[in-house]
């Protein structure tokens, strides 16, 4: 009866002391862990308030932007720089601000506007093989003095272009590349045989290298086509308004991309800036017709009015917010549509 009294023995002890610690341990261990998802959980639930927070301050002011532009728009036929929707908008906010930028739309090259294939049977460098707006692209090309481009070199960039958009898989002379070409890269992909969706798409086309997309970046963008990939203009033989160029407001770097329609070269330096100081006395064109007569006095000879305009009917939106920890950016495209503005496009930028 006294062994079953007895004390425990000291190795008893031990592992009874050793158990009991081992509980605390454990118990330690899941209050931590449990801690920290509670404040995982709890910061993640912050953050997506914040992130909706500042998604519904983004599109207020893409709502705000909207009457802006219409108010602003005091001739739905002309547009130019200083009427009043360029101006950048800087708000401050509860907890950080807020900051949203109109730009024109048709001051770029549109992408989508160099996809219509003619080439045919003609020379590469011949400029009846190719439209207005592949012709002014293929200037441009030539215009980087950090990084010379021949015309034979531009000329098959264009032909890229249009073999990355077009649906068949034939490649267009001799600097084309259809999706065998790029399946035989490193890591291979498709052409697109659309449409491009964006300016960086360009990047996966042949030839195109980090150094040129960043020269060609602030005169290049992605608008909706009127026109399908290889195929022709809409009845009527006009582009879209979308592919048009808005000469009142494109930069001034862009003057170089226009001449006669027989003429591959950029326009000389010393014609463009004539040409940028020939603007009239209001600062802005009220008609392309104002504009060839400029062209007439400054520079002299034949000039390619296809795709020139003095209106844009899309308009660019950026819009940035930080707010407390979270910096969000988003990016819309707004059609006019009569004398009312509408979001086409919209995409979050980060």
């Amino acid at each position: 009866m006294r062994a079953f009294l007895s004390l425990p023995s000291n190795r008893q002890a031990g592992a009874v002391l050793i158990m009991a610690l081992l509980i605390v341990a454990v118990v330690a261990g899941l209050s931590i862990k449990f801690a920290g998802d509670y404040q995982l959980g709890l910061t993640r639930a912050e953050s997506r308030w914040h992130g909706a927070q500042a998604r519904a301050y983004m599109l207020g002011m893409e709502d705000a932007a909207l009457k802006l532009l219409k108010e602003a728009d005091q001739d739905p036929d002309v547009d130019y720089l200083g009427e009043g929707w360029d101006t950048e908008v800087p708000f401050e906010i509860d907890g950080g601000w807020l900051l949203a930028r109109a730009v024109d739309a048709s001051s770029a090259i549109d992408l989508n506007s160099l996809t219509t294939s003619n080439f045919g049977e003609r020379p590469l460098t011949d400029p009846e093989r190719y439209t207005e707006h592949q012709r002014r692209f293929i200037r441009l090309l030539q215009t980087f003095p950090d990084l010379p481009i021949q015309l034979e070199e531009a000329c098959q960039i264009v032909e890229a272009i249009v073999d990355w958009t077009d649906p068949n898989d034939e490649e267009s002379g001799f600097g084309g590349a259809e999706s065998y070409y790029y399946q035989g890269l490193e890591m291979p992909y498709n052409a697109a045989n659309g449409n491009f969706r964006s300016v960086d798409e360009l990047r996966l086309v042949r030839y195109m290298t980090p150094e040129l997309m960043i020269l060609l970046r602030p005169y290049i963008t992605v608008l909706p086509s009127a026109v399908s990939p290889g195929g022709q203009p809409p009845q009527g033989g006009q582009q879209g308004s979308s592919s048009n160029i808005n000469v009142n407001t494109m930069p001034p770097h862009l003057l170089r991309t226009l001449n006669a329609k027989n003429i591959l070269a950029p326009l000389g330096e010393m014609e463009a800036e004539q040409l940028a100081q020939a603007m009239p006395a209001e600062g802005f064109y009220k008609a392309v017709e104002e504009f060839k007569e400029s062209w007439n006095n400054a520079v002299g000879g034949e000039l390619d009015m296809n795709g020139l305009a003095v209106k844009t009917d899309y308009f660019w939106l950026y819009i940035q917010v930080d707010l407390v920890e979270q910096r969000r950016g988003m990016q819309s495209l707004i059609q006019r549509d009569g004398q009312n503005f509408k979001v086409v496009l919209r995409n979050d930028t980060y």
